[in-house]
């Protein structure tokens, strides 16, 4: 057999290694019925490992995609993995219609062959779980496009309060020692050392120096000082709080809203932007869909994946914002219960055979060397 490449990222697999994909389709939406003008196309795939890949010290990278994860593939085991839990969006895969299917080797015609071992009682958990946490998306991702934030991430200084070493006479009745936000306090930072107060994290007494300090914060850092002892009494103006946890919370909640913010699909959001509906739309259409397709497996011992008739016409409805949030989660509590009756009554086994799956495993990895060797 040829020496190999490692599979290190995307490219690396399609470019130096596409001789290990065995399988690739085009799944979501278009999979599903369901794309509208402007729907992402999702690719799905599997590829295999040399067995040696996994008697090296590190790991072999087993899940590769790009940067929007509109491109994802699985190294086999990793996919078995995923298949054991019966993960929806993993099982879905090996029952795709035939028209989104792009490659189907020789080595994955064995894995389709042998995909009844990942039907399962685990569905169940599995797909109302799925299904519960769309729920739960639906009103979390609101919370961004109906309070977007700014361009600018958050400043430290709006993280900081002060507590002045004199109470000024417009504060002389407060109580004393209550903080008071930086703003408030007309303190600009740059102006001023810190020195930290001892046994006391996010304390710090506060110097002013004017125009020669270096200023407290630098960079990401909060910089401490070593304060002349001539220093301290007459610059000393008082103590810093500085939260730097919920600074840090603040941030990465910042980065995340504008990577959200610009890989969105537009057209996504404009009905919850305009205030016509109170929740995303499409993460309520995959939560019938996954509660749906969790129904057909126990009914049919297969996962639905393409909808057509009367049920995808309300997937589309449901996708289009025409119903109330409280009436889709009546339906999907209805649901839920439809299908734990269903489970309760199945002749489906509890779990996957994990020794027929290793042996699987095995098979698979050997044919695909011979086949390459």
């Amino acid at each position: 057999m040829p020496q190999r490449q490692s599979i290190r990222n995307l490219r690396d697999l399609l470019s130096r290694n596409a001789d290990a994909l065995i399988y690739r389709c085009v799944a979501g939406s278009h999979a599903y019925g369901t794309a509208i003008p402007g729907s992402d196309i999702d690719l799905r795939g599997v590829y295999v490992l040399p067995a040696a890949s996994y008697l090296a010290i590190a790991r072999p990278v087993e899940q590769v995609a790009d940067e929007r994860s509109n491109e994802i593939y699985y190294a086999l085991r990793r996919f078995l993995e995923l298949a054991v839990d019966a993960n929806p969006n993993i099982v879905e895969l090996l029952y795709m219609p035939p028209d989104c299917v792009t490659l189907r080797t020789p080595c994955a015609d064995r894995l389709i062959a042998a995909r009844g071992l990942f039907i399962t009682k685990r569905a169940y958990d599995s797909h109302v779980g799925y299904a519960l946490a769309q729920i739960k998306r639906a009103r979390g991702r609101n919370k961004w496009v109906n309070n977007p934030k700014p361009e600018s991430p958050p400043r430290k200084e709006a993280f900081c309060w002060f507590m002045p070493r004199e109470a000024s006479r417009e504060t002389a009745g407060a109580p004393p020692y209550r903080p008071i936000p930086l703003a408030e306090a007309r303190i600009d930072l740059a102006e001023c050392h810190a020195a930290a107060v001892e046994h006391c994290s996010g304390i710090y007494r506060l110097y002013h120096y004017g125009a020669d300090a270096r200023g407290v914060f630098r960079g990401d850092s909060l910089v401490c000082e070593s304060i002349p002892e001539e220093d301290e009494a007459r610059r000393c103006i008082g103590l810093l709080v500085y939260n730097r946890a919920d600074f840090e919370k603040a941030l990465r909640e910042h980065r995340d809203y504008r990577t959200w913010r610009r890989e969105r699909n537009e057209a996504r959001w404009l009905d919850q932007e305009r205030g016509e509906i109170d929740y995303d739309a499409k993460n309520m259409m995959h939560t019938f869909r996954l509660l749906f397709s969790g129904k057909h497996i126990f009914r049919e011992g297969a996962p639905l994946v393409r909808f057509e008739g009367e049920t995808l016409e309300f997937l589309r409805r449901v996708r289009a914002g025409e119903f109330a949030y409280d009436d889709l989660i009546a339906r999907a509590e209805a649901e839920v219960e439809e299908l734990a009756a269903l489970r309760d009554n199945s002749t489906l086994p509890e779990i996957a055979d994990r020794t027929a799956i290793a042996d699987l495993l095995h098979e698979i990895t050997e044919a695909w060397a011979r086949d390459e060797g």
